[in-house]
Order: C-alpha cells, then structure tokens, then sequence
C-alpha cells in the first residue's frame, strides 16, 4: 500500500488523482487517508505561499513513518529540495512535470535507490487515468504555466511559461468524467483567464465548447483567472455564463487594493480593472459571487496601502478571500527589496483583513435568508450533515437523507460567514 497525501490548488490536486490512477494502473493499491505501514509515501505539496506548510507536512510523515522511502513533488523550488536535503538525504523529488514518470519512480525507491527527476518540459495533462478523491467532481488541467511573472511569486520558475492543452481534448475529458457520473466540472491551470491566449483562442470559447458538445445535468466552475487576461473577453464570458451549467462564480485575485503595491508586484492590472469586472458580472448577474486573494505586508505597502485594500474588500463583498502574509520567495524580485514589513505587523495587518473580510461576506450571506436555492450536494459535513453548492457556488449546509450528487431544493433559514445553512 502506498500513501499519496496532497495539500494546495485543485490543479495540484488533480495532479494527484493522475498519480493515484497511474499506480494504480501499474498494480500499486494507494491510499489518500492514514495508512498504517505504507511501502512509500508520495507528498504532492505545495510551496506557492512559502515552504512552511510543506516542510511541516513532510517532517509529520517523517516521524510517523520514519523508515518508509519517501517521494516529494509537485511544486518543488530549488529552496525546497535544499531544505529536504537537510532533514534526510534519502529523500527522492521529482518535478511537477514528472507526473507520468511517478509508477517507475515508486519501483526504484522501493528497492532502495533515491531518485532527483527535475526534467522540466511541459507534458500535457490530458487522457491520464484517474481515481477522483471525490466521485462527483471532475477535475480537468486545461493549461500549465503563467504568461505574468509576478515580482513575489515562482509559479513561473516551477510550472514555466503558458502552455494550453488542445481544445478538443479537454471536450473529451469532460465528456468521459461527466459520463462516468461527475456533476461538477472543475477547469483548473495556475492561470485559467488566460487559457488559449498562445492557440487563438480563450476560456469562455472553451466553455462554450464544452456546453455545446456535451449534454446533461452538470455544473462547470471556471478556475482563477487574473483581472487583465479576463477583461480582455468579459463581454464572451457574460455570454457563457447565461447557461445554467456554469457556476456564477469567479476566482478573481487582485491581491491588494492600492495600485502601487500592484506596481510593485508586477501584477500589470489595475484597482479599476478589477472593480470594471466585479460591477460587469454583478450588474449582468443578479446572484453572481466573486472570490478574491490578498496578499498583506508586501514590500513598502504602507498603513494608507493596506486600508485601500481593506476598502476593496468593503466594496467588492466577495464571497471568499484567500488572505496571505507576504513571503518572501529565493530568485524573486520581491525577496530583495527594500523596507520588508515586520511579522508582527504582517500578523496585525492579517487578522485585520480577516475580520473585515469575515464581517462584509456574513452581511452579504444574511441577504440570502428565506430564499429558495437549487444546491448540488458535493461533500459531508460536519456533525450528519451535508454541503451542497448554490447556482454561485456558495455553500450550504443541510441535514437530511441525501447523498452525494443529489440536486436539492432548499430554504435558507440561517447564515454564517462560510456557510448558508438551508432546510428542505
């Protein structure tokens, strides 16, 4: 039995899901729970908000099985592998890239050999077996790489540069997942606003696509997209997302609220081009929900920066933030900048936005009390009940007899900050 154990984004997941599917077609049994006494332990992590996280979820498995070979990869910095070096030798690490070489590798870790696999050329994610942690949800990679190369990030330096996957490809991806009993669709990339911008093409005609070809009763939900790549075709995403099987939701991350700090960042967009989408979808949609990211303490960002990033939260009301203290990352542009923000006041600054944040989207989830919604139920809850997702992806919880991918029509009788909570 082998331990394949995964943390970060769903492309990181999906990732993981191919693994589990290959081993399993090369006649290794694997396990995404607790094993007792694996043969190997497979850690899919992810460094994209620092290696803490990574490091801790290796150091666990280490002293939980201390003598079991181990193999580490997906987004593996040349930071990260200095530090695994440091806590065993023995550690094998294969690149993200490396996702069909992972059966082979298994073998000569098992026989005792430490395998380093950093090939970096892009292998297209496609038509790879998969056992999906969830039977419901169908992940797809539609695209690998960035075409930005933020001043505080290394998805570039990991994944490399914007490589789409064919068109038709992904079509039939989706068609084989949603026949085989998928209700959700995730499109999933480090960037998905800019898929197809190196084949002539873009994410809504990919949408599109997908919806004509492929009949049913499924749900697609579009990955995170960067404000300027989506504005450049909003007007052909309103269209896409007139179709009832599209989650009315978007991952946009404007990661600060002050144009300067975005200067900074290399982030190439602008407050305003992140409020033009927000009012656009909002005014097209009358229930449509917005997710963003921001990042606090990032080199020079002053008290007036982060307040105009407390104030964007306040006027966007997005349903979910991904709230990050900055981190700097080895080889980026903002690990060597001047005037670094303290941790203590990066600690300040984050349990602020958390409060601002968990404040606006409880206002807005309150609204929603006494309203009918259609929820897809995708996952079990807490204490018996059950999570179902709204037309715009917001959660509900419910209790009842149901099981997962039963569409239910609910009451929302209460609202927390994460969660609508409905009766049927």
């Amino acid at each position: 039995m082998l331990l394949l154990i995964s943390q970060g984004c769903s492309a990181n997941l999906s990732e993981s899901e191919q693994i589990a599917g290959l081993l399993a077609k090369n006649n290794f049994d694997v396990a995404f729970g607790a094993v007792s006494n694996p043969h190997a332990i497979i850690l899919n992590l992810c460094t994209v908000k620092g290696d803490s996280s990574a490091l801790k979820a290796v150091r666990t498995a280490k002293e939980n099985h201390p003598k079991i070979p181990m193999l580490v990869t997906g987004c593996t910095t040349p930071e990260l592998i200095a530090s695994l070096q440091k806590i065993d030798k023995t550690i094998s690490v294969a690149s993200t890239h490396a996702v069909e070489r992972i059966p082979a590798i298994i073998k000569k870790i098992i026989a005792g050999e430490t395998v380093l696999d950093l090939q970096k050329e892009h292998s297209p994610k496609l038509g790879i077996p998969k056992i999906r942690k969830n039977p419901i949800v169908g992940i797809i990679s539609i695209a690998e790489g960035c075409m930005d190369a933020c001043s505080f990030c290394s998805t570039r330096m990991v994944k490399g540069k914007l490589k789409s996957y064919d068109i038709l490809q992904i079509v039939e991806e989706a068609k084989i997942l949603i026949e085989d009993g998928c209700k959700e669709i995730w499109l999933t990339a480090q960037d998905a606003s800019c898929y197809g911008f190196d084949a002539g093409t873009d994410l809504a005609e990919l949408v599109q696509k997908i919806l004509s070809k492929i009949k049913g009763d499924y749900r697609i939900r579009m990955g995170m997209g960067n404000p300027r790549h989506t504005l450049s075709y909003a007007e052909k995403l309103i269209e896409v997302y007139k179709d009832e099987r599209v989650f009315k939701f978007l991952h946009l991350p404007v990661q600060s609220g002050s144009d300067k700090v975005l200067q900074a960042m290399k982030r190439k967009h602008t407050v305003e081009d992140y409020k033009k989408l927000a009012e656009l979808f909002y005014s097209q949609f009358s229930d449509f929900a917005i997710s963003t990211d921001i990042i606090v303490g990032f080199p020079g960002e002053t008290e007036e920066d982060f307040q105009e990033s407390l104030d964007l939260i306040r006027w966007s009301k997005p349903t979910g933030c991904n709230r990050t203290r900055f981190v700097p990352r080895k080889g980026t542009l903002a690990a060597k900048m001047p005037n670094q923000i303290p941790s203590d006041e990066k600690h300040r600054r984050s349990a602020e936005l958390t409060k601002v944040f968990t404040e606006t989207v409880l206002q807005s989830n309150l609204k929603y009390i006494g309203t009918e919604q259609s929820i897809l139920i995708d996952e079990a809850g807490k204490r018996g009940s059950w999570i179902g997702r709204a037309n715009n992806y917001k959660s509900v919880a419910v209790h009842g007899d149901y099981s997962i991918g039963d569409r239910v029509s609910v009451k929302i009788k209460s609202a927390e900050p994460f969660a609508l909570i409905g009766e049927s």
